[in-house]
């Protein structure tokens, strides 16, 4: 019996995609680029959130332990011109976070030895208990200063409740011992707080209890909308913040008025802080 083998004819360039289907694949691949974005995004952010909760609970370890060893008076919060730099006037952190537009000494904003260095340790910095002047600053603060003709990130990104370690004679109360945190109690009680870049200046972070309601200092938003907090019973906690006063643009560069501003009579956002922060006597 005689078998015949059939053969097919092949050629020999090889087949390659049609005009239409490497748009097909662009498109695909343009979709889930669209759907993964938001979600790294978000990731990013979640990272930042973890790293700056960790950075405010070792200030706030770093405050109890100032407390413990100092007859639990807390370390000092800095008020005036000087930003925390004299006995008479001392501060957990000294100097300040100036932009170069507003004309003072740049070089604070980028200088950690005002944050950890011993030689403003005896004017009530708890820097010599936390050491690493990293953890004063939120990974999500992109903010720079330009010093001698070099683009510099600033150091700092948290600030202090402005009622604890600071003697004011007024109507609120003002934490100068432990035991006197008692309205609001500690575990109600902030004393740690990332702020936003065209907020932060001093050490401390402002607020206005006879207004209802204003705002003075603004959180940092970095974190999807809210800010990492401590509270003086050692524990930390994420905040989100509501209201489109609390959270206007971030214009690089320019500062947020500091002086206090009204919002509304429905103001969630300062409510809280107000309820966090003092009492009324």
């Amino acid at each position: 019996m005689n078998c015949r083998k059939s053969y097919r004819k092949t050629s020999g360039a090889p087949s390659g995609f049609t005009l239409m289907e490497l748009l097909v694949v662009m498109a695909i691949i343009a979709i889930l680029a669209a759907l993964l974005l938001p979600v790294l995004s978000k990731s990013k952010q979640k990272a930042w959130q973890t790293v700056c909760s960790n950075n405010v609970r070792q200030l706030q370890l770093g405050w109890q332990l100032y407390a413990s060893e100092n007859n639990n008076s807390l370390p000092p919060n800095a008020v005036g011109l000087d930003h925390g730099r004299t006995i008479d006037n001392p501060g957990w952190v000294a100097g300040d976070m100036w932009f170069d537009s507003d004309g003072y000494d740049v070089t604070e904003s980028v200088d950690t030895d005002l944050l950890v260095g011993d030689e403003y340790a005896p004017f009530g910095s708890i820097g010599g208990y936390v050491k690493n002047p990293a953890v004063y600053h939120c990974p999500g603060d992109r903010s720079t200063v330009t010093v001698a003709g070099e683009i510099v990130p600033r150091v700092r990104s948290m600030s202090m409740n402005a009622f604890m370690g600071t003697h004011r004679d007024n109507n609120f109360r003002h934490f100068m011992k432990l035991d006197e945190i008692t309205a609001p109690g500690p575990s109600d009680a902030w004393v740690f707080m990332d702020e936003r870049a065209d907020s932060i200046n001093d050490g401390l972070f402002a607020i206005d209890p006879m207004a209802h309601y204003a705002i003075v200092d603004y959180p940092s938003v970095y974190h999807s909308g809210g800010s990492c907090i401590s509270f003086a019973d050692g524990h930390t906690e994420y905040h989100k913040w509501v209201e489109p006063t609390t959270i206007p643009p971030l214009v690089p560069g320019q500062r947020l008025p500091g002086s206090s501003k009204p919002t509304s009579a429905t103001d969630h956002d300062v409510a809280w802080l107000l309820q966090h922060s003092t009492s009324a006597k």
